[in-house]
């Protein structure tokens, strides 16, 4: 008898690992990693663990099994909803490229696949929350306001993929604020006994009946600061009387403690899941608009699924498209929004090895589904996200993936994922003598002891091959001015001497059988 398995695991570019779409990668789960930010602009300088980071996820299936029936859940979100207990950990991947491997293990044999890839930034940037955030007391506290709205927004006009990871954001800071070493902060030692001790998969809330926080979007947050006020006061108050029994390592009198922050840190999950479908019922509106956009772009060899990300200017509405085909010569995918307000927009498309597209203005009228279709030109497989600043969507002081260091009195850009061994060309078109720099990434927040790359005062590629320490690359321009002040563009592109097999289109299909069964 044959049997049918589906494995899935979501990983992400946190530490070093076989080379990317390698077939190798089978039942990963890098699950980890907290940042405690201490500049609102400023990306995560060090990691912890809240949590456990598993017990992220062992709270979000519990609250999933209080969801009523009547939600609909299972068909508002499909698969997503399983998804939920890893998306429940974007808020701690901040600069990381995500990569979700399914296999299929059918009798003796394993049939592999890459799912999809993304960016955590798409998910933790945009308009309402343009910088990152710390996730203690008190500043996780900003968050619920603009990525509550957000993920309603996402169940009302986004498909159910980009709408869960919307909501596992917003969850993420949601159960890091039950944290009971989040709730004083207590940070080293400490922070991690108060967060790890205890087995979360054995919180039980079958019986439990979710609170609905409003019946409009205003209630309801008003509803949320009241619910999320009250979860920290009360873990709070646990949290101190669990500093002596941890730094006594006294576990034994501990863990019944993380236990009960953590199961009432999972109510308010649920209470929270529970409002968010009660308030974005799929319903038809005659008063919005569809928006539906065809896109190709250039095949890119390192990221064959990588999605193309639509932004609407001067709004808060973004999407990341959903992948039709990446196994032939070209990217090929599709974006859907509905329930936008009627009117005039002016959208940019992005993808790395692409230009960014600006296809100018369209008109969206109530009642009425608008198609398009727009073409990704290519970018000479340009691994730089807004190369040349032309974007700026998520602060119209900056580029877009691009945030300033007060402690470096630079401007950086994203992590760009590098593939050990491999030859990358680097290069800078400079209009001045402005400082620039490459700095390889041992960690998404941490870098490696490798010496800085200089390019400065040249035009010219520089040719690097990445060592075996680092998992990420970025650019450093030195100053206080934007980087598009004195540089024009940048490019960091794979050198075509680099020879691993991440340019054959046969790893985002299935493998050859090795089975001697007919």
């Amino acid at each position: 008898m044959l049997t049918l398995i589906s494995n899935r695991s979501t990983s992400f570019r946190f530490k070093k690992t076989a080379p990317w779409f390698r077939y190798g990668w089978i039942r990963m789960a890098v699950l980890s990693a907290t940042m405690l930010l201490i500049s609102l602009f400023v990306l995560p300088l060090r990691p912890l663990r809240a949590w456990g980071g598993t017990a992220h996820s062992f709270i979000i299936d519990a609250a999933l099994t209080s969801i009523p029936a009547q939600d609909r859940i299972a068909i508002r979100l499909g698969s997503e909803v399983r998804h939920l207990r890893n998306t429940v950990q974007m808020g701690d991947w901040v600069n990381s490229l995500i990569v979700d491997c399914e296999n299929w293990h059918v009798t003796t044999e394993d049939f592999p696949l890459i799912g999809s890839e993304y960016f955590g930034n798409d998910y933790l940037l945009f308009p309402k929350a343009p910088h990152t955030y710390s996730h203690v007391m008190p500043q996780v506290a900003e968050t619920y306001t603009p990525f509550f709205l957000r993920t309603l927004q996402a169940l009302r006009t986004e498909d159910a993929t980009n709408a869960s990871r919307w909501m596992g954001t917003l969850l993420h800071f949601v159960t890091d604020s039950g944290s009971p070493s989040h709730t004083i902060p207590v940070l080293g030692p400490n922070h991690t006994k108060m967060e790890n001790w205890l087995d979360a998969s054995t919180i039980d809330l079958r019986s439990y009946h979710p609170m609905l926080l409003g019946r409009t979007d205003v209630e309801a947050l008003a509803g949320l600061q009241t619910r999320m006020a009250g979860l920290i006061a009360r873990n709070k108050i646990i949290a101190q009387r669990m500093v002596p029994y941890a730094q006594a390592d006294d576990r034994a009198h501990l863990e019944p403690l993380a236990m009960d922050c953590a199961t009432e840190t999972a109510k308010v999950a649920a209470d929270v899941i529970h409002t968010l479908l009660v308030l974005t019922p799929p319903v038809p509106d005659s008063q919005t608009g569809t928006l539906v956009v065809t896109v190709t772009a250039p095949f890119l060899p390192e990221h064959p699924l990588l999605p193309a990300k639509l932004v609407l200017l001067g709004t808060d509405y973004s999407t990341l498209s959903e992948s039709v085909s990446a196994g032939s010569f070209d990217y090929a995918g599709s974006f859907h929004v509905s329930h936008l307000p009627p009117g005039r927009y002016h959208a940019a498309v992005e993808r790395p090895g692409s230009a960014t597209l600006f296809p100018g203005d369209f008109v969206l009228e109530a009642g009425h589904e608008l198609a398009l279709d727009w073409k990704l030109v290519s970018a000479h497989r340009n691994l730089v996200q807004n190369s040349d600043f032309a974007l700026h969507w998520v602060r119209p002081d900056a580029p877009d993936h691009w945030h300033y260091e007060p402690a470096k009195k630079s401007w950086i850009s994203d992590n760009i994922p590098v593939t050990v061994g491999n030859h990358y060309l680097a290069s800078v078109a400079s209009t001045g003598t402005t400082q620039v720099h490459l700095e390889w990434m041992a960690q998404h927040w941490k870098t490696t002891d490798d010496a800085a790359i200089s390019l400065n005062n040249t035009n010219s590629p520089v040719d690097v091959l990445v060592p075996a320490t680092a998992v990420y690359v970025r650019f450093v321009v030195d100053g206080v001015d934007g980087p598009n002040v004195h540089i024009r563009s940048l490019s960091f592109a794979r050198s075509s001497g680099s020879a691993d097999g991440t340019n054959s289109r046969s790893q985002v299909l299935l493998p050859p059988r090795h089975s001697d069964n007919p």
